[in-house]
């Protein structure tokens, strides 16, 4: 899921093994928040809708965290009431909520930082920062097509390193799943000011 990162990662797993004092920390930029579903604009009466969706790496089509990340954005969509039913097959209408997250570089040579780290068995600690963009596209037969992005990122520290002020430390995957909520969210609330999805 994380390719890019945690090939840097990998640099400092020989550190972790030998040394308990080596810490990974992820912390999730703040400018988003989270929605609220209940507040979101919907329809008076909500249609079913098909689901696509890819993730990308740097551009290039990432299968194992496309599958992996499928199921998170499906249960945001789901939770969202927007829609009547969310499924992964064609509905009748013939409408489709396309879905693309792209997780972008924002660091550079993460590897050369994370084998630093490594070297000095976290006391040289370093900061990886990733950025994901979210794209939702609304598809209805007949209609033109209705898009919005969403951008967020997530800074990692390793070792001796000092996290952003004023953000809680979480997991790599608490991280993670908090983006995609978030971004998830904010691209439906947008998508809904913009269209009608009862028409």
């Amino acid at each position: 899921m994380f390719k890019r990162l945690f090939n840097a990662l990998v640099l400092v797993a020989l550190s972790l093994a030998l040394s308990a004092c080596v810490s990974i920390h992820a912390y999730v930029d703040n400018s988003l928040g989270d929605t609220n579903y209940a507040d979101l604009k919907k329809s008076a009466a909500p249609q079913p809708i098909q689901l696509l969706f890819e993730f990308q790496t740097k551009g290039v089509s990432n299968a194992r965290a496309t599958e992996s990340t499928r199921p998170k954005v499906f249960e945001e969509i789901s939770r969202s009431g927007m829609f009547s039913s969310v499924s992964y097959e064609p509905v009748a209408s013939g409408r489709k909520l396309s879905v693309l997250i792209q997780n972008v570089p924002l660091t550079d040579n993460p590897g050369g930082k994370g084998f630093v780290t490594g070297l000095t068995l976290g006391l040289a600690g370093s900061t990886v920062a990733d950025g994901y963009i979210c794209t939702i596209t609304y598809i209805e037969p007949g209609h033109d097509n209705v898009a919005t992005e969403v951008k967020h990122s997530i800074v990692t520290t390793v070792g001796n390193a000092t996290g952003p002020a004023g953000l809680a430390p979480m997991t790599l995957m608490q991280a993670f799943d908090k983006v995609v909520r978030q971004m998830i969210g904010k691209g439906l609330r947008d998508l809904g000011n913009v269209s009608d999805l009862a028409q």
